[in-house]
């Protein structure tokens, strides 16, 4: 298997990472703070001229919350992939008494409860510029349906080896 990065409109904040890495059938996407273009901008600018970084621009924690779970959606839609998918997420919050708004704004992103992934919540230390969340996930894609009497072809792997066809037969 190859390690693929993941490219999306999810602004870049100009450190060294990928906010998206498929390897296989999972995607890992990196921690994901609640930074739009604009602040993002800002901070790459200043990286990169080495002044001072900008201070997080003040702003509510539901609406922090949903721009890191608008973000965490872009980056799995760009992999071909859904919210539904997911199989892990990490949550840090500066403050556990955000819990229940992140709760709200999270459950609105899954098409029900036997969607929602795996996850764990803690509350941070230090939080990216002093921002209310961050949220990491990993997601696996969703598998070809597979129907009665369909031919499949195999994936090539990195050695080369020779490809065969199966007939795939069964019955109720």
């Amino acid at each position: 298997m190859e390690k693929s990065v993941v490219k999306s409109d999810v602004p870049d904040l100009g450190v060294p990472l990928n906010m998206a890495v498929r390897y296989g059938d999972l995607l890992f996407v990196s921690g994901i703070p609640p930074f739009r273009e604009a602040f993002a901008s800002q901070l790459r600018a200043a990286r990169e001229s080495g002044t001072p970084l900008p201070r997080f621009p003040d702003m509510p924690f539901e609406e922090q919350a949903t721009v890191v779970m608008d973000h965490l959606k872009q980056i799995v839609e760009a992999a071909g992939s859904t919210m539904d998918h997911l199989l892990k997420v990490n949550v840090w919050l500066k403050s556990q008494s955000d819990a229940p708004v992140f709760d709200r704004v999270y459950r609105r992103y899954f098409s029900s409860q036997q969607t929602l992934p795996a996850r764990t919540r803690l509350q941070a230390g230090g939080m990216p510029m002093d921002c209310g969340l961050e949220v990491e996930a990993i997601d696996t894609y969703p598998s070809v349906p597979r129907t009665r009497n369909r031919t499949w072809n195999c994936v090539r792997p990195a050695a080369p080896v020779r490809c065969f066809r199966i007939e795939v037969c069964w019955s109720q």
